[in-house]
């Protein structure tokens, strides 16, 4: 309720204030009581007023006088406020017309309408609905903080405003009367729909230090950080391989799950490309499947490159439901398609969006079914090898063999008794045309493996028993395999004696037993309080030889030697190999656990594997497992603080007192926008020599630190402040070649509403063959980017890089609030 207060003085000052519900102006007693207050739920908190709400919504209004008839008109005169729900509005003089809510605002006329500020002469408006016009305004808009001015705008919905002979610029104003902001957008009509986020100019011109840099006729620019459809910032750049290249992006936002980019790119050297991605996002569970998908098309119809041969690039994934509820479990369906036109594809179009093109590409196409104890699946998968066709046959990729197809299921049971088991079946045909590699030089037996049907079934049961101060698991498994060779084993010295047999089955049994322990006790580092853990651990298994090394190899692989597969029953991945093992593996680790966060401190390992048995079970042509003992492993990560970190790795020989492979790597970022990121790694031959040396080191780091500038910025994603310039870079370094196998190298300037990038970049594509660019990149914050895409290459390549601006919550009303 209101208190019906009016005062008339001449020359003196009057307040009142009114609730207008609806289209009709009432004065309302409130009784003078202090009852508890209660917090309410209100309208006017929401971040959106819908309309409905809206038409409810009280207006508040002050002014010096007031005149006018009950429900029909009113005047306003004297420092006028009108305030109803999201919308403010200020002036020297108000006439309110208000069966049609229609208000004339003059004289130094202000209004702020959901953080959005305009101010002028004159306006003439609808109240609710938005719609009217403002006189030569200065406006600034809350989503993106740009502002400017007009000759006149015009509001045609609450979303869509239309601004006449505009300007628009997000440099913020600095004092002294012949400050101009650094860039500025002008245009004859500028179109803004706050909706789609959304902005149109036509008649425009981009004008950067008052030199215009970007004529057109008709643009459309982004309100925030959300897509829209559109011309995207063109990209220009040159590289030793494409020559001068200039890219066009068109983006088209289909829904807002879905989208299309059209990118065609002119190369100097080598012609016209057009590109083409689809993305989509479907489906929302439980009532819909959910599922998404990404597909690009790259077609070139002559490159000068290959001799005006016509060049193309396609790759499609998709993954998701079919059907969430099938047979009382999900129905999945994966893809994953990969095709280019020819072998050289990899070399002359690598590194070209980002991830560069992988010689073994996977076409994949999967349906699965789980319940949570069943999964089931059917698959196909078919390769293409891109070969290096300048090295001789046998020095070429061995093509994978295809699976056409391969059947899969799997039963899975927890803690049933106690017992934990599972069973899991194989069935897949494996297809490849190898002939050719295998009577021209291939001097391995994987190359020569015939076309075959292969079975498997591996069950598997445990029993842990798991106490608060440790654990003990015994396990046993049988690993059962047949093949159904195509034509029979060849005639080939790698299958002597088992020439033309058609077919072979093995069973191979295992035995694991894993047990460890955890003592923990407090201490004192650093002077900080720790919980120090020591965690020993032993694991024994053992697996009985069966004959395996005449069988071909279809998708074995032998496990790399780290602390994840020391403890792991076989030595090979796949199932074509099982190794025959005899073995202990003993290890320990301590860690340094925060008591009052849980967060690790610091955490040390070591362990060391002893071979009772010689390993008989082996690859092709690799050598058998001698008894003994392994190799030391050992390991340390050290985080005690958040500035400083260092992770170390290394395997040791102690027959032969040689470390086979070591890595160092150490970080220091002691706060945004400062890193420094360095690693040294190194393999040895099992005779001591040097096999490889690597040197990385990347940073970002504020330049003004060299002269004790300090930082003014607003933090993580927002820079340190206006005039800063940043070193940024990654370097990778061959100490036995003594040269540089990759660089990146760069510099980014902040001048608070721009920022420019310069990258030079060299990537290597294979052995003496490396692309290098010169990038350079000019930001316009809160408007758009032109030049090539220097921050892409930084994100990719500089470890732990931190953009300058960071897309942010969309800001509040609130934050601009009168």
């Amino acid at each position: 309720m209101l208190l019906p207060l009016i005062h008339r003085q001449i020359h003196a000052l009057s307040w009142l204030t009114f609730g207008l519900l609806g289209n009709t102006l009432a004065l309302h007693a409130q009784t003078v009581s202090s009852p508890p207050l209660v917090l309410k739920p209100s309208s006017l908190l929401q971040e959106l007023i819908l309309d409905d709400t809206r038409k409810q919504l009280p207006t508040f209004i002050q002014s010096d006088t007031l005149r006018g008839r009950p429900d029909l008109q009113t005047i306003l005169d004297g420092q006028v406020v009108i305030r109803r729900g999201d919308l403010l509005l200020k002036a020297d003089k108000v006439d309110y017309d208000q069966a049609e809510d229609f208000a004339k605002a003059r004289g130094n006329v202000y209004i702020n309408r959901s953080g959005n500020v305009y101010e002028g002469p004159a306006l003439d408006i609808h109240l609710d609905a938005f719609e009217g016009f403002f006189t030569q305004p200065k406006y600034q808009l809350l989503k993106n903080k740009a502002y400017g001015k007009a000759e006149r705008i015009d509001f045609i919905d609450p979303a869509n405003t239309v601004m006449h002979k505009a300007d628009f610029t997000t440099c913020q104003r600095k004092p002294g009367p012949s400050w101009t902001p650094d860039w500025f957008f002008k245009g004859d009509k500028i179109t803004l729909d706050t909706d789609r986020n959304i902005g149109l100019a036509e008649g425009a011109s981009l004008r950067f230090k008052d030199v215009p840099i970007l004529p057109v006729p008709s643009i459309d620019f982004p309100l925030s950080d959300e897509r829209k459809s559109g011309l995207l910032p063109p990209t220009i750049g040159v590289d030793n391989i494409g020559g001068l290249e200039y890219t066009q992006p068109y983006y088209w936002n289909l829904a807002p799950n879905r989208d299309v980019t059209f990118s065609p790119t002119y190369w100097s050297n080598r012609g016209l490309r057009l590109s083409t991605e689809l993305r989509y996002l479907e489906g929302l569970p439980p009532l819909q499947a959910p599922f998404q998908g990404q597909m690009r098309f790259d077609y070139m119809e002559k490159d000068a490159l290959r001799d005006g041969s016509r060049r193309w690039g396609m790759q499609y994934s998709h993954v998701g439901l079919v059907n969430p509820g099938f047979a009382g479990g999900a129905l999945g369906l994966n893809l994953n398609l990969n095709r280019v036109s020819d072998d050289d594809y990899w070399k002359d179009f690598a590194i070209i969006g980002g991830s560069g093109v992988q010689r073994l590409l996977s076409n994949d196409a999967g349906l699965n079914w789980t319940n949570g104890i069943y999964t089931t699946s059917v698959r196909t998968q078919m390769w293409q090898t891109l070969q290096d066709l300048a090295n001789p046959i046998g020095n070429r990729i061995t093509r994978p063999f295809n699976r056409m197809p391969q059947f899969t299921a799997r039963m899975q049971r927890i803690n049933v008794g106690g017992f934990d088991f599972s069973l899991d079946g194989d069935l897949t045909r494996f297809e490849s045309a190898r002939d050719y590699e295998c009577l021209n030089g291939a001097s391995y037996r994987s190359a020569c493996a015939p076309n075959a049907d292969r079975a498997v079934a591996l069950a598997q049961i445990s029993r842990p028993f798991n106490t608060p101060f440790g654990y003990l698991t015994p396990k046993l498994q049988l690993n059962s395999r047949s093949y159904q060779f195509s034509g029979g084993l060849p005639n080939n010295p790698f299958y002597s004696g088992h020439e033309g047999q058609s077919g072979a089955s093995v069973s191979v049994p295992t035995f694991s037993l894993d047990t460890g322990i955890a003592f923990e006790k407090s201490t004192r580092l650093f002077d900080r309080a720790w919980v120090q853990t020591l965690e020993p651990r032993a694991f024994y298994v053992y697996t009985p030889y069966r004959d395996q090394n005449y069988l071909p190899n279809y998708d074995s692989g032998g496990n790399s030697f780290n602390f994840a597969s020391i403890f792991t029953e076989n030595a090979f991945g796949g199932y074509d190999r099982i190794s025959d093992s005899k073995l202990l593996t003993l290890g320990a680790t301590s860690r340094f656990i925060d008591p009052e966060t849980g967060a690790e401190g610091a955490r040390f390992g070591v362990a060391q594997r002893l071979r009772m048995k010689e390993q008989n079970v082996t690859m092709p042509d690799d050598p058998t497992g001698k008894t003994g003992i392994s190799d030391l492993l050992a390991g340390a990560s050290v985080a005690l603080n958040r500035a400083w970190a260092v992770d170390t790795t290394v395997q040791y020989n102690q027959k032969t007192d040689n470390f086979l492979r070591r890595m160092v790597s150490g970080r220091y970022n002691p706060g945004s926008y400062r890193v420094i990121s360095a690693a040294y790694r190194t393999e040895n031959t099992e005779a001591g020599a040097a096999a490889s040396r690597q040197v990385d080191v990347g940073w970002q780091w504020p330049l003004h630190d060299l002269w004790g500038g300090s930082d003014i910025g607003g933090g993580e994603g927002r820079g340190l402040g206006e005039g800063r310039w940043y070193s940024v870079a990654r370097l990778n370094y061959n100490p036995l070649d003594k040269k540089m196998v990759e660089s990146v190298i760069g510099f980014e300037y902040d001048a608070g509403c721009w920022l420019s990038r310069v990258v030079a970049e060299r990537l290597q594509v294979t052995d003496g063959l490396a692309r290098q660019r010169l990038l350079f990149q000019l930001e316009f914050v809160g408007f758009s980017r032109i030049g090539t895409n220097a921050m892409g290459s930084l994100r990719s390549n500089v470890p732990r890089y931190q953009p300058l601006r960071q897309p942010s919550m969309t800001p509040s009303r609130f934050g601009n609030y009168d």
